[in-house]
């Protein structure tokens, strides 16, 4: 039986990121995609833009199952929102195996705001992804004015009740948008380095508590350092404390791989 791959990708104010990965994905790599998730804001141009994408996808990859999974804001402008995003996005990786039976997972980093992706980048060390992947458009003036030449289309999809046939009436300047030639833009992959579930553990039940001993922590003394510096925890000489930042980030962590 051939392993089912998901592909999880967060959306901004530029649609043709998530076909341009799909293509590579199917036709670079010759890996064939079961499940795509987009991530987007409430911004009703950004659900235009997904309502793009979607038809795009089913029309040139029917056998993809395409996932539509929208914050309940419009844009990730304050730290509150970012959490929010976070929390929404470890529930996204987990679907992918609970829900979708996914044996492989990549990340589409393209689209989105940066700190959006800077946080998913980090959900990703705790969670077994495969890949986290970056397009990189060379000519990006020349993308950007075909972006601005359809905009117009773009919010019209939006509106549309029959999205399929709006996609299709309007084809000829879809469809070169949003699958322009492999050799226009690059694929490159990020190195990521996971953390072992056991430093997983040790940390989330460091941050389930009060107080903890140092020496019953599982954690060593420069792992707890660099905890210290960012914030997560604060610490005497023989104990560890959870800062407000550090549970905040224990919620996301019980959410990705549980605390048991």
């Amino acid at each position: 039986m051939a392993l089912k791959l998901s592909v999880i990708a967060p959306i901004g104010t530029s649609p043709p990121v998530i076909t341009e990965f799909v293509q590579y994905v199917e036709e670079g790599l010759g890996e064939r995609i079961s499940d795509l998730t987009v991530i987007n804001t409430s911004d009703p141009y950004i659900v235009s833009c997904t309502d793009l994408a979607e038809q795009a996808v089913l029309d040139k990859y029917p056998h993809i199952n395409f996932h539509r999974h929208q914050l309940g804001f419009e844009d990730i402008d304050s730290e509150k929102k970012l959490y929010e995003f976070m929390l929404d996005a470890a529930g996204v990786l987990k679907e992918q195996v609970e829900k979708f039976n996914a044996d492989k997972i990549y990340v589409n980093s393209a689209g989105g705001r940066k700190d959006a992706i800077i946080a998913l980048s980090t959900l990703c060390q705790f969670f077994p992804v495969s890949g986290i992947f970056h397009i990189v458009m060379p000519d990006v003036k020349s993308f950007n004015a075909q972006l601005e030449k359809a905009k117009r289309d773009i919010e019209e999809i939006g509106r549309a009740s029959d999205k399929k046939a709006y996609y299709l009436s309007k084809k000829e300047i879809f469809e070169p948008l949003m699958y322009p030639h492999p050799s226009t833009y690059s694929v490159i992959k990020i190195p990521i380095i996971p953390f072992s579930p056991k430093i997983v553990k040790n940390l989330a039940k460091v941050l389930k508590n009060n107080k903890t001993s140092k020496k019953s922590s599982g954690l060593d003394e420069s792992h707890i350092r660099m905890l210290v510096s960012i914030g997560v925890l604060t610490s005497d000489r023989n104990y560890l404390y959870p800062t407000d930042e550090g549970r905040l980030f224990l919620k996301i962590i019980e959410k990705l791989v549980g605390t048991d």
